[in-house]
């Protein structure tokens, strides 16, 4: 049932890479999944990624938060964001 995997110091680098490789394409895959990966975010999802509720977030917003409208719909670029955070962290 089981068959026995021997790794020799001759491909044991070899075999890291190999599992490496899959990790990363399994990583990619379930960001895209849960949509970790996406540039531009809506409220619901940029609160649910920051692990914040929405009026927090609305919070963040008055304390200078970048966000865009359109109409009454706010849209959040996750790099801006995330760079608005890592200041907030540093003054």
């Amino acid at each position: 049932m089981y068959e026995q995997l021997k790794v020799t110091l001759a491909n044991e680098e070899s075999f890291r890479n190999y599992l490496y490789s899959l990790f990363i394409e399994e990583l990619e895959k379930a960001k895209e999944d849960a949509g970790t990966n996406k540039k531009i975010m809506n409220t619901i999802e940029m609160s649910s990624y920051l692990g914040i509720s929405p009026t927090t977030l609305r919070q963040y917003e008055k304390l200078g938060l970048p966000f865009s409208s359109i109409g009454k719909r706010k849209f959040y670029d996750v790099d801006e964001c995330r760079r608005w955070i890592t200041q907030q962290q540093i003054d």
